[in-house]
């Protein structure tokens, strides 16, 4: 009987790549129909004030910080499916449908006049979004913790990359462009009727999301097996390990800048094309479009271009130093047709930025944790890093609501200033742009897993067979 070892188990097809990816679609896809018009339709559709909003995303963000980490320490236990289905796929299937439930409810609040009822509408906010958060921790840690076990060789890596890369970013676009052709400024049930659809087209992708993130019967006894042969890690142990970890915490701050920089774009546009551009909301589908075409042709450059210099730091370095230039460019545009050009520009460029950081990257550092301590604990350093990054959400909010009150803007007015105007490019891009020079310096000059020290790390993996 051949022994079960990580040589022996069979790579993977295009097609269950594609099914695996979907789990990258549905995280873009709802995270920005939940993220990109937010901010947006609370504060100018339904009254409730700015810094109420700060409050609801703070209180998000405290929830997430205890709620990610104990919940990736917690699923990543054995239980009486693990056996079965192995230790992450029942927790991804688990969370999926109240995951998207909850967006509907959030976009569909009861209708009070604000001048009288801004603490209920502030409870329902703050209570949905944390229910919503609770049951993407879960999908997002497990499903996270899946794609270093699932591909293991660096060409492998980064051809699931370059593919589930593509898919995210049509799913980011796709989730620009869907809402755009359903909302109304000054119509509120139009949110309620996007999220309806949303939350059905998520349910469609996640059946076929299926097939893809089914676990390997071997791989599922050999990670049982070994996990049986010691004893659960300790939350607090794991915590203060993975803090010592310099790659570690690289990636966390890289990961929350770049968190910052999405959320601010995303955000931001439905008040340019509103208050800049004077065009409708369907209006930020043609700019989503733009952006998608960048990013999808984009994916197989940035993949040639990895397995040619086969080292994931200086591919980051190129793409983080060309999105930077995009920004600039953003915080220019003046119209419809300027933005044309500088979506496009920028989706090409963050596209490699995005998947190198979350995938290839993020799957190395998991690599060189899992040398070191001797087992794999993806689940645990996936929840410790949420802890951090979910704090992104409230700092995006108060830059929103610090230059929105500090330059003059108000929600009820059709015609803003032009120092109101100034400050949605702001948000818009220079805030966006400061992250990204930040994070580069960041990474730069204290990241220092390089293409030696993967293989090597891949080379250990294998004769520890984890």
């Amino acid at each position: 009987m051949i022994p079960i070892t990580l040589k022996n188990i069979e790579k993977h097809r295009k097609l269950e790549i594609f099914s695996f990816s979907g789990g990258n679609f549905l995280t873009e896809f709802v995270s920005t129909v939940f993220g990109g018009w937010l901010f947006f339709f609370y504060e100018t559709e339904i009254g409730l004030d700015g810094w109420l909003i700060t409050l609801g995303y703070t209180i998000y963000a405290v929830w997430n910080a205890f709620n990610s980490p104990i919940l990736g320490y917690y699923t990543n236990r054995n239980t009486r499916l693990t056996k079965r289905w192995g230790r992450h796929f029942p927790w991804i299937l688990i969370s999926a449908f109240p995951w998207f439930i909850m967006l509907f409810f959030i976009y569909s609040p009861p209708i009070f006049n604000p001048n009288n009822y801004q603490w209920l509408i502030f409870i329902w906010f703050t209570a949905f979004i944390c229910l919503f958060s609770f049951f993407f921790t879960i999908f997002a840690v497990n499903y996270t913790s899946l794609f270093p076990k699932k591909f293991r060789s660096g060409n492998e890596r980064r051809k699931a990359s370059s593919i589930i890369g593509a898919i995210s970013f049509v799913a980011a676009g796709f989730a620009n462009i869907f809402p755009a052709f359903l909302i109304q400024f000054d119509k509120v049930s139009s949110y309620s009727y996007m999220a309806l659809f949303s939350m059905i087209i998520a349910t469609c992708i996640m059946i076929l999301t299926i097939p893809g993130i089914r676990e390997n019967k071997q791989k599922i006894d050999l990670d049982f097996n070994l996990s049986h042969q010691k004893e659960n890690p300790k939350f607090l142990k794991s915590l203060i390990y993975a803090l010592k970890q310099r790659n570690f915490v690289v990636i966390i701050i890289v990961y929350f800048l770049n968190l910052i920089i999405m959320k601010s774009i995303g955000a931001a546009f439905p008040y340019a094309v509103k208050y800049i551009f004077n065009a409708p909301a369907i209006t930020i589908a043609l700019i989503s479009l733009f952006y998608i075409i960048g990013a999808v042709v984009s994916m197989p450059l940035w993949t040639k271009i990895g397995n040619t210099i086969n080292d994931n730091k200086k591919l980051l370095l190129i793409s983080g130093i060309l999105m930077a230039f995009s920004l600039v460019f953003l915080l220019f545009v003046w119209d419809i047709l300027s933005s044309l050009p500088g979506a496009f520009f920028y989706g090409f460029c963050f596209a490699g930025f995005w998947t190198i950081i979350t995938l290839t990257i993020n799957a190395d550092v998991l690599d060189e944790i899992a040398v070191e301590t001797g087992e794999r604990n993806e689940s645990i350093y996936m929840g410790i890093r949420g802890f951090f990054v979910n704090f992104s959400i409230v700092a995006q909010s108060f830059v929103f609501t610090i230059i929105h009150k500090a330059t003059g803007f108000i929600e009820d007015l059709e015609v803003q200033t032009e120092l109101a105007q100034w400050g949605i490019r702001f948000t818009l891009a220079l805030i966006p742009l400061i992250c990204a020079i930040l994070a580069l310096i960041i990474f730069w000059k204290i990241y220092n897993i390089t293409p030696e020290k993967v293989k090597h790390n891949r080379k250990r993996l294998e004769e520890l067979n984890i």
